[in-house]
């Protein structure tokens, strides 16, 4: 498998993953603790506040990778589909 369908594979598992219930369960409960924290810290508590910003910022991380994945792979898509209609065209002006 080239590059081109590795990056097309990665962008469906990762679209599949992002659409499956427990997925998205998971990052609402993340989402939610992190609130939780928040809220129950006080202003002072800068060490703990530290920490709860670094678990929301990895928490966007993770998710952001793989909606990289999934755009990646619409991308590749995209090209991989013009490299076979350019190819196409090519082979009709040879016959022609």
């Amino acid at each position: 498998m080239d590059k081109t369908e590795t990056e097309i594979q990665r962008g469906y598992r990762a679209q599949n993953i992002i659409n499956d219930d427990l997925w998205k369960e998971a990052c609402e409960h993340v989402e939610r603790e992190v609130y939780r924290l928040w809220k129950e810290t006080t202003p002072q508590d800068k060490e703990t506040l530290e920490h709860i910003k670094a678990m929301q910022y990895f928490h966007a991380k993770y998710q952001a990778f793989f909606m990289k994945c999934v755009t990646d792979g619409k991308i590749a898509q995209i090209n991989l589909e013009a490299k076979k209609k350019s190819m196409k065209d090519r082979m009709k002006s040879w016959v022609a």
